[in-house]
């Protein structure tokens, strides 16, 4: 019995390190093999169902802008003035303006020009808010307190008053418009690009870096702005409904894009108002597409604040 256990014991034991050598070894835990924004749009799925509808209409929007050229059989600017003011048909199929033009046709290359000015504008105001938030957060001092100042100044002024002075300056065209209106949207909300860069200025990780020798440029390249990123694409995807908004107002007002290229407020202003008993489609139509664009652009806005801003994840 001794000398069966002993043996017993003696192989268990060599059998052991040679079962373990010739045992697959699991493999450590790999990161997902898909990047974040997938991970976000997952997520938007399964819980946010007015964020997704949101996002399927400003695919739409996105696909009839882009191929306006090929979606409609008319010009934007082809008139016959023996179709005028016709309702809907199957030859228009949203009716004709006083002049005889599809308005199908015409709300789709407005389409074309909200996103254009749209994210014209959010890119440059968007760069110009990263700056300038960044950028007063990191130095702070003087620099934060006359640059803050300025803004301060900036935002005094009511907004639609600013921009109608400045256009009537500049003349009205699609790349003044952008230009103003990032310009705009830039300062005003550089202030929230600042705060949230201010909190991750104090934190460890920062003056870690600092004290190991990087330089400005590094420290917020590496550290600082990734950490901004998430609240940059919100405060730009839910800026994008108040300049097309406000791009729609100033056209109303005349200041917009000249015809005879169309644009939603253009044409709920002069012809929308003057055949608005007569021909009451030529102003609900752009109306129309003026509101479900703001709804997708929010829609899709507020949901990517919520996956993306931490203190809101577990609400």
């Amino acid at each position: 019995m001794p000398s069966s256990t002993r043996a017993s014991g003696t192989g268990s034991a060599l059998a052991g390190p040679a079962a373990l050598a010739g045992a697959p070894v699991a493999a450590p835990a790999l990161a997902r093999p898909w990047p974040w924004y997938v991970d976000v749009w997952a997520q938007m799925l399964r819980r946010k169902p007015l964020g997704v509808a949101g996002g399927v209409i400003v695919l739409v929007m996105l696909a009839a802008a882009l191929g306006a050229d090929v979606l409609s059989p008319y010009g934007y600017a082809e008139t016959s003035l023996r179709e005028r003011l016709q309702s809907t048909s199957a030859a228009h199929w949203l009716g004709t303006d006083q002049l005889g033009r599809d308005l199908l046709t015409r709300i789709v290359y407005g389409a074309r020009i909200s996103l254009y000015v749209g994210f014209g504008a959010i890119a440059l105001g968007s760069l110009l808010a990263t700056i300038l938030g960044v950028g007063t957060a990191y130095f702070g001092g003087r620099v934060d307190l006359w640059v803050q100042r300025g803004v301060d100044a900036w935002m005094a002024f009511p907004a639609l008053l600013l921009l109608m002075t400045i256009l009537s300056l500049l003349g009205p065209s699609v790349l003044n418009i952008t230009l103003v209106l990032g310009v705009a949207f830039g300062i005003q909300n550089s202030r929230i690009i600042r705060g949230v860069a201010l909190t991750i200025k104090e934190h460890t990780y920062v003056e870690g870096a600092r004290a190991l020798g990087s330089g400005h440029v590094r420290v917020t390249a590496t550290h600082i702005l990734p950490n901004v990123l998430p609240t940059i694409i919100v405060v730009a995807t839910t800026g994008l409904s108040t300049v097309i908004l406000t791009e729609a107002s100033l056209s109303f007002l005349g200041l917009g894009v000249p015809p005879p290229y169309p644009t939603w407020g253009g044409m709920l202003s002069l012809a929308g108002l003057d055949h608005m008993y007569q021909a009451p489609w030529m102003a609900i139509w752009p109306a129309v597409a003026l509101s479900l664009a703001v709804f997708g652009f929010n829609m899709l806005g507020d949901a990517l604040r919520d996956l993306l801003d931490p203190r809101l994840r577990g609400g």
